[in-house]
Formats: C-alpha cells, structure tokens, sequence
C-alpha cells in the first residue's frame, strides 16, 4: 500500500546518499491533517550521519524533491515533501487515494491479508471448558480472544490449527459423578433436550463440590477420593457408565455452545489421554528436573525464580501440571507447530511459568515456541462468579438475554439477527480491551447503536451496504475503472482505510485484537461523518463515483475487520 511506497522511496533516497540503514523505517501520521499524510521521524539517521535531525530532515527533503522532479512514478505518488523539525512529513497524491480504493474493493475479503506468518503453523488452544461443568462467561472470553487471535493469523498466511484441552479426569469428574449416583431418580432420558442434560450435570457438580467441601461430611470425601481413583482406573463398571453418558452429554453440549459463537476446533485434545503421557514424562526426569517430596513429585521452581509445584500427588496421580506436560507432548506429536499459543485467565500466569519452565527442560522447543497469553477478569455488574457454588453466568443464558433485549429495542422478529447483534455486542466488549485487563460489562453501554460498540460498527456497515444498494447503475461508458475519481480533498475516512492491513499485524504482534476494534470505531465514525456532511447519492456532484467507492471500500473493511474479531455482520437493521 502507500506506506510501503513511501519506505521504498526513502530507501531509494537513502541508497543515493550513501547511507546503509537497515533498520526498519517507521512512518507515523503527523499530530495535524494539514501537516501532511506520513510523517518519518530523523533520529536515527542523525547518529549515523552524524548531523543533527533538523540537518538531516532538510537534506532528505532537498533529495527527495529531486527524484520528484525527474521521476514520474514518485511524482504520481509524492506530492510533496517538507522538513519540519526533525521529520520529514510527505503529502501524497489524491489520484493515489482513488486508485487504492479500486485495490480493496478488488481484493475484498482478501483486502487486509499478508504474509507475516507464511509457510508458519500456528496452533491457538483456548476456551478450555470443563467437561462435566458448565460454559459460563469466563469460557467465553478466552473463546472471543483465541478465536479471533486464530483469524488474524490466518489472515497472515500461516497454517493455522484451533484446538481446546479439556478435562475429562480429574476430581471436578468426581464430583459430578458423586452427584449423578445421588440424584439418578433425577436423571434426564438421553434423549432429552441437550441443554436440559447439562443443567442436571451442573447441578450435579455443584452438589459434589458442597458435599466434598463440607466439615460435617467426611464420608462424602473420602467417596470422592475413591471415586476419583476409579475415574483414572476405569476399575469400576456402573461408575463407567455413567462417565461415559455424562462426558457424551458434555461434548454435544458444548458443540452446540461453539455453533452459537461461531467457533470451529480442528482437535479436542482430552487430559484422559494426556494424564498418562505427562505422568510417565515426569517419573523419567525425577533427579533431573523433578524431585521427591513428601510422598509426592514436585517441579522445584524455586530454584529458578518461580515457585515449587506437585506434579504426581501423594496418591500417585497426576495433577493438572503433569496433564499439561502431556499436552505439549501431543501438541508436538501431532502438529509439530511453529507457535503454539495458549490462552488462560491471569489467575493461571504463575502457574503456567512454572509448567512451561518444566516443559521445556524436558524439551526446549515446548517452551521456546510456546506463547503464553493470559487475559484480564470478566465481571458483570453482579460480580464475579463461582462454578462450584453453582453461583454462574451461563454463557448460553448471556447470550439470551442479551439476544431478547437487542429484539426489544430493534423491534427485530429475527432472532438469527437478534443473536448476531448480541454476540457482537458481547464479543466486542471483550475484544476492544487490551489483553491482560479486566472487564466490567455494562449492557446498556454495548448494547448502543452509538459509541465504541459492536452494534454501532454493524449498523454502520448496514448503512454503507444502504447506500450501495440505492446507487444507479453505472453506464458502459462510465465503469469505475474508467472513471475520473480524482477528488480535490481526500476525507479522513479516505486515508484512515488504507492502515487496516498494518493494524492487523499490530494485532497479530502484540497478541492483541483490541487495536482491530479500536480502528475499526474510528473507521466508522469518520465514515458516519462523512455520510452526514455528504451527499454520497448525488449523481450531480463531481465526487460521486468516488464516494460510491469510498462507501463499498468501508463496507468491506469492517466486515473483514468483524470477521478477524470473530464478529459477523448483518445485511438490514
């Protein structure tokens, strides 16, 4: 785009000057529209040339000005360039702000796509649900992030592999199963409704969990614990069975949850085949890496600055950082990734330093090639929640309620519309926030059609594809390749478009999908206020076909920018 045009030429100039500058050229916008459309800011250079910016920004521009001048290619592009200060600050030409019009609306879903991370497989595992537990909030902010984190990838050329863990064994099992065996008289026909089952497996654990907590119930305890030794032995028959009918009715649940968010996992990966793996690793590196402790495996993070963790407990069963060793085990067996991302609450950062420090003393790839995101805390008004009270948001319910509210204030009889509004609404929340910051959500506040919301960027791509859709049809003699769309001024909105493809990779960088939904509601705004201050249907005005193409350029735009935040649009509000 016209970024790399302008770094190009800098270099050229650079080159003609003798001077070898490898570092990466930063072009900025300047703190003024009038002072020009990139400015390139001299400080390097002055230590190389030993001169001080302000010398060096004049001599940039006396060379510049001269290839200009005998240069028609660089004369289409710059229109000027001009020292000020210690910066250069390059103006360029409106033809070259038409013309990169017609390239995004001949890219379309395309428009925004690198090369980043080609030839890379980039592995996203997130979400991370339970089985046996409800999906509640807290599982759908880490979906919204991986999801989205996942697209921007793939948009940036690497290979790219979603992927959950979920844990199938484990004491959380145990009591849900304590509580199934309890409460059989209550039991739901598998054949009923799916989201009927989960709500008595949910029920279940949460009972389990206040028997297993209570003082006045050892026996309950003690059950659990042998419960739990079952689950890893599969020793006992009818306990068998009803795992088999509770981890059935999980899956299909939460299958029907991913459908509802738009979310799609190449591979589930299971701690019940990754206990094993993860228990055997770290019996083999006792003495090397891990130590006895106590009747127990420990990881001795102490000794590097992190904190001692149980691998194999006292009963001799893996815990959860031994089923992550297993992870990375089959991570690296089946897809062998160039990075692997893992996403977890902040809650889980010391615990997982100390698990990818192990990880990689058993093999340094584990630990070089993994990323390590971990995200703010998700609150309603109502506080945080608890699954093992039972006291949740379920994210089904969430996305209800919001749905019925969006219905109400659009008077909307499509609910398909309804829940899509609602899920950018709760989506966008999330993602507009920068990683590792917790979040209060407010839903009069991103339930507004104004603002820095996800219904205010769909009802403004309702309102471009509006106007798209009113325009006359252009006659043979006058198709927009062959139009005359030079305007005399660019609009904001003209030059802010042309940063989507360099904000993606700022996201994709910092691991960060906040600056997409930042840019994409000063897209909006300025193309909001370009429709009110512009008559875009006005066949009589000279900057007709220009608009128009400005008008299909920003529809396309958000709709791939909502697309990489796992958004979807809608046609009609």
């Amino acid at each position: 785009m016209l970024k790399d045009k302008v770094e190009k030429i800098i270099r050229e100039v650079l080159g003609r000057m003798g001077v070898e500058y490898d570092e990466e050229i930063e072009l900025s916008a300047p703190p003024k529209v009038e002072m020009g459309d990139f400015a390139f800011g001299c400080f390097p250079l002055a230590k190389i040339l030993q001169k001080s910016p302000n010398e060096v920004a004049e001599k940039l521009v006396k060379e510049i000005s001269g290839l200009i001048n005998e240069n028609n290619e660089v004369s289409d592009l710059i229109k000027s360039a001009e020292a000020m200060g210690p910066y250069v600050n390059f103006k360029i030409t409106n033809k070259q702000f038409a013309d990169a019009l017609k390239r995004i609306i001949d890219k379309g879903d395309n428009w925004g796509k690198g090369e980043l991370f080609a030839g890379k497989l980039f592995l996203a595992e997130h979400t991370d649900a339970n089985l046996f537990k409800e999906f509640h909030i807290g599982h759908l902010m880490t979906n919204s992030i991986g999801e989205s984190l996942g697209r921007i990838a793939g948009s940036l050329g690497a290979d790219v592999k979603q992927v959950t863990f979920q844990g199938d064994v484990g004491l959380h099992v145990a009591k849900t199963l304590y509580g199934m065996k309890n409460h059989q008289e209550e039991m739901p026909a598998d054949d009923t409704d799916v989201w009927e089952r989960q709500k008595f497996l949910g029920k279940c654990y949460a009972w389990g969990e206040k028997q297993y907590s209570s003082d006045d119930n050892k026996n309950a305890k003690e059950e659990i614990v042998e419960i739990n030794k079952k689950v890893y032995s599969r020793e006992d028959e009818e306990q068998n069975e009803l795992y088999e009918i509770g981890k059935k009715w999980s899956l299909e649940y939460f299958e029907e949850i991913y459908k509802i968010v738009g979310s799609k996992f190449d591979h589930y990966f299971l701690e019940s085949e990754t206990f094993a793996i993860g228990k055997k690793l770290v019996e083999e590196n006792v003495g090397r890496i891990f130590e006895k402790s106590q009747g127990a495996i420990i990881f001795p993070g102490s000794k590097y600055g992190l904190h001692d963790r149980v691998f194999i407990n006292s009963e001799g069963l893996p815990t959860y950082e031994a089923k992550d060793i297993g992870l990375f085990y089959k991570k690296w067996e089946r897809y062998n990734p160039d990075i692997s991302l893992t996403i977890t609450d902040s809650e889980q950062k010391p615990y997982f330093a100390v698990v990818k420090k192990a990880a990689g003393m058993i093999n340094k790839e584990w630990e070089e090639k993994t990323v390590h995101l971990a995200h703010g805390t998700l609150r309603l008004d109502s506080g945080k929640m608890s699954s093992r009270t039972g006291d949740i948001i379920r994210a089904k319910k969430w996305i209800e309620d919001t749905a019925e509210v969006i219905s109400e204030k659009m008077n909307e009889k499509n609910d398909e519309v309804a829940k899509k509004v609602a899920i950018a609404a709760i989506k966008y929340s999330i993602l507009k926030v920068q990683a590792g910051k917790d979040i209060v959500y407010n839903q009069k506040e991103a339930l507004s059609f104004e603002g820095d919301t996800g219904p205010y960027l769909q009802y403004t791509y309702v309102r471009a594809k509006s106007v798209i859709r009113k325009q006359r049809t252009v006659s043979s003699d006058q198709e927009t390749e062959e139009c005359n769309i030079v305007v005399e001024d660019i609009p904001q909105v003209g030059k802010t478009i042309l940063d989507f493809p360099q904000v993606v990779e700022r996201a994709m960088s910092t691991y960060s999908p906040h600056h997409i939904a930042t840019y994409l509601h000063k897209l909006a705004s300025e193309f909001n206020s370009f429709y009110a201050h512009t008559k875009i249907l006005d066949e009589k005005n000279s900057d007709y076909q220009y608009n128009i193409n400005l008008t299909k350029a920003v529809a396309q735009t958000i709709k791939n920018g909502l697309y990489l935040l796992g958004i979807g649009t809608v046609e009609r509000m």
